[in-house]
């Protein structure tokens, strides 16, 4: 699933690709991508203009001129792929084995026709990702379900989000509504830069090591936002370029290597359903 990095990438490029375009029409291929009433969906977004692509945690969300917001959330297999009028193409998320040049396809669930020709296709293999359309004030209740954006708090306030949590510490930054944003690829990045295990409680990590894992993270966020993100899965941005933070990586995907800080054996394991890799050596 892409993290803060991939869906920011996304988010900036899609913004100068269809910021201020007047949506025409809405062809809904697949009813249940879309989570709001059929005909009040194409009633208040056709005829509107797109004032901004915006993005909180993982979620796409588009301004309407109205003062509604569409909202995307690619999960798994989401890809949202942009036509000009001329037939270039570009496209944001994960690469579907087809032939673009062929869109719209059955994985088309969700197409949005611009009036200058252009057209924005969302299309999903697996089926999670999902479309919704929320007014200002159900946009503020959905927004205040996530946590603070980590590159816009400091360091006191990324403090003081712990309490007396007793929560292992890399369940917690992954959970959305502790911190927006980050998933096993960048929590995992961000502990070993820090020398902490991701198993440790919480409660049991001093203010000296907090401030590390801090400081790690928001390097790490950096890096991988200026290098488009990472391409695990061929994920790829909107302009249909593959991320190139991977080769920047210590130790998501690489159990069973060398860490290339002390040269021992990478270890791994299961942490809420998702594989945790670290060193037992540089991780206290």
């Amino acid at each position: 699933m892409p993290e803060l990095p991939e869906v920011e990438t996304i988010k900036r490029e899609l913004d100068q690709l269809i910021r201020n375009k007047k949506i025409k029409s809405v062809e809904i291929n697949l009813a249940k991508q879309v989570k709001f009433t059929r005909a009040k969906f194409l009633r208040l977004v056709e005829g509107m203009k797109i004032k901004r692509v915006r993005r909180r945690a993982k979620v796409l969300i588009f301004d309407l001129s109205n003062n509604y917001h569409l909202l995307f959330h690619l999960k798994m297999t989401g890809q949202l792929i942009y036509r000009a009028r001329g037939g270039k193409l570009s496209g944001g998320g994960h690469p579907i084995k087809h032939e673009l040049g062929d869109l719209p396809n059955k994985y088309s669930h969700v197409i949005f026709n611009f009036s200058d020709g252009a057209r924005l296709f969302f299309n999903d293999t697996r089926q999670f990702g999902w479309v919704k359309l929320v007014d200002d004030k159900e946009w503020v209740k959905f927004e205040s379900e996530f946590g603070p954006e980590p590159l816009e708090i400091s360091f006191k306030e990324f403090r003081e989000l712990f309490g007396v949590r007793r929560t292992a510490i890399k369940p917690l930054l992954m959970d959305s509504k502790f911190i927006a944003g980050i998933g096993n690829i960048y929590a995992a990045e961000a502990l070993w830069c820090a020398g902490i295990l991701p198993t440790r409680g919480a409660d049991k990590i001093s203010d000296k090591e907090l401030k590390k894992v801090y400081n790690c993270l928001v390097r790490i966020l950096k890096l991988a936002v200026a290098k488009k993100g990472t391409s695990a899965e061929n994920y790829v941005d909107a302009l249909g370029r593959s991320g190139s933070m991977m080769p920047y990586l210590k130790v998501y995907g690489r159990a069973g290597m060398k860490c290339v800080k002390c040269k021992s054996e990478l270890k791994s394991m299961k942490q809420g359903q998702r594989v945790t890799v670290y060193c037992t050596k540089c991780q206290k």
